[in-house]
């Protein structure tokens, strides 16, 4: 029964963090890190100060904390494209097309991690590189897996170049007027449209 309480209890307090975490994301998501207060958190999250302070150090250590659960995600994101498409020439426009829908269903974390994380301290900046390389550690496997297909000088920086273009294309979609804005699903078929093209003459130099 002791062991069966314990468990219960590191239960809630995982459901607690991650609804702190939740609300925390919102906030920043929508008003900014530098815009958004502990106090703020508190309020909306609706618990004390002793609460959010038995999880988090302070403002920076949630923030950081979101950034790092967005990494997860986009890892997940990718690793299922790669593991639900076995045609290494599919992976790479799937993948991007995917990431693409991510960040635009989830406008609040996008923000978090293209806008907001940028320079604001060594260890978010640490964060946020790791969740950058993670994702450019996955592109270039998969050119790296079939050398015979794939004919890149360099496969890191040409996974940094099609990460780089599926992030810099949901910033501007993000920083565009939602009532005027193209569909979220025309914008990743363009992004994938995009790095099928990169893929194929890549594949046609090599022949």
């Amino acid at each position: 029964m002791a062991y069966r309480k314990t468990k219960e209890t590191e239960e809630r307090k995982e459901a607690k963090q991650r609804m702190i975490l939740d609300v925390a994301t919102k906030l920043f998501g929508n008003c900014g890190y530098h815009t958004t207060t502990v106090p703020m958190i508190l309020a909306e999250a609706d618990i004390s100060s002793g609460c959010f302070y038995t999880y988090f150090r302070n403002k920076e250590d949630v923030f950081n904390a979101a950034l790092e659960a967005l990494g997860r995600a986009i890892v997940c994101v990718i690793d299922n494209v790669n593991q639900s498409q076995s045609d290494p020439l599919k992976r790479i426009p799937q993948g991007a097309e995917a990431l693409f829908l991510f960040l635009a269903e989830n406008p609040k974390q996008a923000r978090i991690l293209i806008i907001e994380s940028s320079g604001l301290s060594p260890r978010i900046e640490t964060t946020r590189r790791a969740i950058l390389l993670e994702l450019e550690v996955r592109l270039r496997r998969i050119f790296e897996s079939s050398p015979s297909l794939f004919s890149v000088r360099n496969a890191t920086v040409t996974a940094r170049c099609i990460a780089g273009a599926t992030f810099e294309a949901a910033y501007c979609w993000l920083d565009e007027d939602p009532k005027t804005r193209l569909q979220a699903a025309e914008v990743a078929r363009v992004v994938a449209h995009f790095n099928t093209r990169a893929v194929k003459k890549m594949i046609a130099r090599h022949k």
